[in-house]
């Protein structure tokens, strides 16, 4: 809750208040749900540390409990929420339920794993706590392969790592974007993974923006999920001080279409929404990656908004949308 008796710098409200001490209060408007690790009719959910000085931590769901080890290996899917790079956790209502959805339906592991928010942890933070994410399961994966089964965690035992997606949603689509560009470009490249194979990356409504807005982007529909004033509070207390809003962690274009060098990633999934202002760069970044030589699909959902899917699981454009992510997991799932 709001301290009234605090001068305000910025007010995201109901999200958040910074204040001119620095302090910033966060409203929790999704419920705060615990893990289920107990088997139930939509799989099992556990928490785990992944730096503990950090205070990074992620949630595992399966599809079902206890992990498999008879049938065939799981596929892995490194998840990251929304929420500006502001707010958000693994453990809001609309993220668990989501990312226990997606396990269920693509009969793989999710992990939805936390990240530093900002304004207190600017970017390039989240970028590099998703990457260490990364970094983590690709440790599981080598101790897998050398067969030191009691070091991993239990659930990942008979999962199978050549078969792993990166993922997000919104901001987390951005993350998303980086983490994996970080990880197959210079001085990376995807050999740096094995055993690991990364097969995809899956791109929900990515909050990818641009300093200029054009009158179509300004004409589009607004709402408390998406307008032009919560985006421009995000280049405030997001964005590194004193950079341009042109900056690369929010508009990936120019990095893309540089022909300076190779640009790499591995097969994508762009899911957009034409009542969402940000769709506009969206289909630009997917014309970019398709230039770059990059395989990438996209799938446009008709009459509704940024993340429609968080206020309507149920509705048939969430479904449908769920349907083509799953549907990806399980072409990529194939053996190479």
């Amino acid at each position: 809750m709001a301290d009234a008796g605090k001068e305000v710098e910025v007010d995201m409200s109901p999200f958040l208040c910074v204040y001119k001490d620095g302090s910033v209060c966060r409203n929790e408007i999704q419920p705060l749900l615990p893990p289920s690790p107990e088997p139930g009719v939509d799989g099992a959910s556990k928490d785990i540390t992944l730096n503990e000085g950090l205070g990074l931590w992620a949630r595992l769901f399966l599809p079902s409990y206890p992990p498999p080890s008879h049938k065939p290996r799981l596929s892995i899917v490194l998840y990251f929420h929304g929420g500006g790079f502001l707010f958000g956790s693994p453990a809001w209502s609309n993220f668990h339920f989501f990312c226990s959805e997606m396990a269920k339906l693509s009969s793989s592991i999710c992990i939805s794993a936390s990240y530093r928010l900002a304004p207190e942890h600017r970017l390039p933070t989240s970028i590099d706590d998703g990457f260490s994410a990364l970094q983590w399961l690709h440790s599981q994966a080598l101790l897998q392969g050398e067969g030191k089964h009691e070091l991993m965690d239990p659930w990942l035992v008979n999962a199978d790592f050549s078969k792993c997606f990166i993922a997000g949603e919104s901001a987390g689509g951005a993350l998303a974007h980086h983490v994996t560009t970080r990880a197959f470009n210079k001085p990376l490249s995807s050999a740096s993974w094995e055993p690991m194979c990364i097969r995809g990356m899956i791109l929900i409504h990515p909050g990818f923006m641009k300093s200029t807005r054009t009158q179509e982007e300004l004409d589009c529909y607004q709402d408390d999920l998406m307008n032009w004033a919560l985006a421009d509070s995000c280049f405030t207390l997001v964005l590194p001080v004193g950079s341009s809003k042109d900056n690369p962690y929010f508009n990936p274009l120019p990095a893309i279409t540089c022909r300076d060098s190779v640009f790499v990633l591995p097969k994508a999934l762009v899911t957009l929404a034409d009542n969402d202002a940000l769709h506009f760069v969206g289909l630009e970044y997917v014309r970019a990656l398709k230039d770059a030589g990059c395989h990438v699909d996209m799938v446009m959902a008709h009459g509704v908004g940024h993340v429609f899917f968080i206020a309507q699981p149920d509705s048939e454009q969430a479904q449908v949308m769920m349907q083509r992510i799953t549907k990806f997991i399980a072409e990529e799932d194939k053996p190479l």
